[in-house]
């Protein structure tokens, strides 16, 4: 059977456009746009390409029907928060190019085989990952994948264990073990290879199973096999204690200081060949853009503070968080900090209820492209124009192809900025 095929070329929620049991669908994302997973849901012999993917304590139920049939993922980035989110993965799952990230208590289990290209898992807060099968269920990490465990916080318990499947590192992939409260578990030997190739090389096996490793110390966790505690990282070459976090995260802080700005605060209790903190922004949580970079003292036990002030905060509400980074390029991010700034209007329009054709004139607040959409109730893109956001422009839509009926205008700029209103068009 032939896949179904959904375009998702606005933010949407799942609701809206998918059923809640989704068979043989081809879910594709536009760049920037992000599908809200807001029920839980299940996919069967489906694939998902570009944009984003978030839900909040829901769960997403991936299946095969018939013949054994492997879930894909390309180019997504997917956001889990909640402590009931879970990612539940009844068939064999294939990341490409993606970044599943796990937040406050959410669960990720995997009963197949999972293959990751070129793609990172991470397990942030408390957030767990449990993969179960026999020797032949694969987790297999190729071309600089990552699986971290942990999020840079000392409170962090984050946890990854592997109950019966292989796991196979290739190349520069590992797994990354974070604090001493974080933890990987696995009875079995991991293999490695130096080789990027899944065919080129035969790998290497390495235990962990016995490690005495960052455990059974002052303020450390009993040592307890199968248990490996962080910093570690499971690598080609085998496991090798290392501050994998360049940092120990003790505090931070992010506020309005009431006059367009934000005022951002942090401190570390120890940095060990820490190179910088890279300082990212979000106007919804799931797309990242850099804003700044405050370098690090490199390497002190003692406790160090720093600050940022970002001079253009977004009107509506604000993400952000710290990307910390070592001397040799690994990285890890903190949690998430809010601030709301004001709100301004973007956008004014006339006539409404409209007949003809509709003005919508742009406000002061976005800058660069602005994209002008008209939206029908079903989420069909009847109408797009780009222009440059200078506050008043005017844009003109013709509605003479457009019934009678309801419709939605979509505002939105490359800075993050969004807004929506309702059109109502009459021709009585």
């Amino acid at each position: 059977m032939g896949q179904t095929s959904y375009l998702i070329t606005s933010n949407k929620n799942w609701s809206a456009v998918l059923p809640s049991t989704c068979a043989n669908c081809s879910i594709v994302i536009s760049p920037g746009m992000t599908l809200t997973i807001d029920q839980s849901v299940t996919c069967q012999n489906c694939t998902f390409e570009g944009g984003n993917l978030s839900m909040t304590d829901k769960t997403l139920d991936l299946q095969y029907a018939g013949s054994i049939v492997t879930t894909q993922f390309k180019n997504i980035a997917f956001q889990i928060h909640g402590d009931n989110g879970k990612v539940i993965a009844n068939a064999p799952l294939s990341l490409d190019g993606a970044t599943f990230t796990f937040n406050e208590g959410s669960y990720f289990n995997t009963s197949y085989s999972l293959d990751m290209v070129g793609s990172k898992v991470n397990l942030e807060d408390n957030a767990t990952m449990y993969s179960t099968g026999g020797a032949s269920t694969l987790i297999r990490l190729s071309s600089s994948s990552k699986i971290v465990i942990g999020d840079g916080s000392v409170a962090s318990a984050a946890a990854f264990t592997v109950s019966g499947p292989s796991l196979d590192l290739y190349g520069v992939s590992s797994v990354m073990v974070g604090n001493t409260n974080n933890a990987y578990s696995n009875w079995s030997d991991y293999s490695a290879s130096p080789a990027n190739s899944v065919n080129a090389a035969t790998p290497k096996s390495y235990s962990t199973s016995n490690s005495t490793m960052n455990c059974g110390g002052a303020g450390q966790n009993a040592c307890a096999s199968p248990a490996l505690y962080g910093p570690a990282t499971l690598a080609t070459g085998g496991t090798r204690p290392s501050n994998t976090l360049p940092v120990i995260l003790s505090g931070f802080s992010a506020r309005s200081n009431g006059d367009g700005t934000a005022g951002l605060t942090w401190e570390t209790e120890m940095e060990q060949n820490s190179s910088r903190f890279e300082i990212e922004r979000s106007a919804e949580g799931i797309s990242w853009i850099g804003i700044g970079t405050v370098y690090a003292k490199g390497n002190s036990s003692l406790v160090s503070s720093y600050s940022y002030t970002d001079m253009s905060l977004l009107s509506g509400t604000n993400y952000y968080r710290l990307k910390m980074v070592d001397l040799d390029g690994s990285a890890v991010y903190s949690e998430v900090k809010v601030v709301q700034g004001s709100v301004v209007s973007h956008i004014s329009f006339f006539p409404n209820p409209a007949k003809e054709y509709v003005n919508v004139t742009l406000g002061g607040a976005s800058t660069g492209i602005v994209t002008v959409r008209l939206v029908s109730q079903a989420g069909a893109v009847l109408q797009e124009k780009s222009v440059t956001g200078a506050a008043g422009t005017v844009v003109t839509m013709p509605l003479h192809q457009v019934a009678s009926g309801l419709y939605v205008l979509y505002v939105s700029s490359k800075d993050g900025m969004h807004e929506s209103s309702k059109l109502l068009i009459n021709r009585n």
